[in-house]
């Protein structure tokens, strides 16, 4: 009887540990081709858009493909800006003084 529970024990632990993706697959932009981005793009407004680009990544000549999303594109240029805009104020504070 001990060894019975144990086993029950033993087999719903492991049952619980199987997970089930019910067959959907999610993939990431850069696995997508130049078609099924464009496909996608047709289908969504212009903030929700992918673009993918090749980047060379910092200390490295080897280019990689990164998609972002033109939100986030919009949101990275506004921040450069910013961050710039606050470099040369501080720059010009230090010349002056």
């Amino acid at each position: 009887m001990k060894n019975l529970f144990t086993f029950l024990i033993l087999s719903i632990f492991i049952t619980s540990c199987v997970t089930v993706n019910e067959g959907k697959k999610t993939y990431t932009a850069e696995e997508l081709s130049e078609e099924q981005i464009s496909k996608y793009n047709a289908k969504v407004e212009e903030d929700k858009r992918i673009v993918c680009r090749n980047e060379k990544p910092l200390g490295s000549n080897i280019a990689a493909r990164k998609c972002y999303t033109v939100a986030e594109l919009k949101k990275r240029e506004e921040n450069d800006k910013e961050n710039l805009r606050r470099d040369q104020s501080k720059r010009i504070g230090r010349d002056n003084g």
